[in-house]
């Protein structure tokens, strides 16, 4: 049984992480009103559903982890690179490929721990 809290919280979570790849993406395609965040809060709720049915031990903290620092890499290496993420000039390929390096490399830096949360 998936315990509600528990996936309100590890929902919110995988949205921070997501927010920067649906947001932008929305705006390089021209999708506007709520339509993305709908589905982006759709997505992390069926993605948190099936983390926690998986594994209901599941260790929340290291989702929030995860999302916040996805988030932070992402916006960063946009930054740096200057893809123009802020004002709406990157292209759909240049936020995919920055939001999968800041996945990847966040995955990289804690696999031990991904690893241990992945067995059930």
């Amino acid at each position: 049984m998936v315990s509600g809290f528990r996936l309100v919280s590890v929902t919110l979570a995988l949205n921070l992480a997501l927010i920067t790849l649906v947001g932008p993406l929305a705006d390089a395609f021209g999708v506007t009103g709520l339509r993305w965040s709908v589905v982006a809060i759709a997505v992390s709720l069926a993605l948190g559903f099936a983390l926690l049915s998986y594994n209901s031990e599941l260790y929340v903290d290291g989702v929030w982890h995860f999302g916040f620092l996805v988030f932070l890499l992402s916006i960063g290496v946009h930054t740096i690179v200057g893809t123009g993420l802020t004002s709406g000039d990157a292209t759909a390929t240049e936020i995919t490929v920055v939001w999968l390096f800041a996945v990847g490399a966040v995955l990289v830096a804690f696999k031990e721990t991904v690893r241990e949360q992945l067995r059930a």
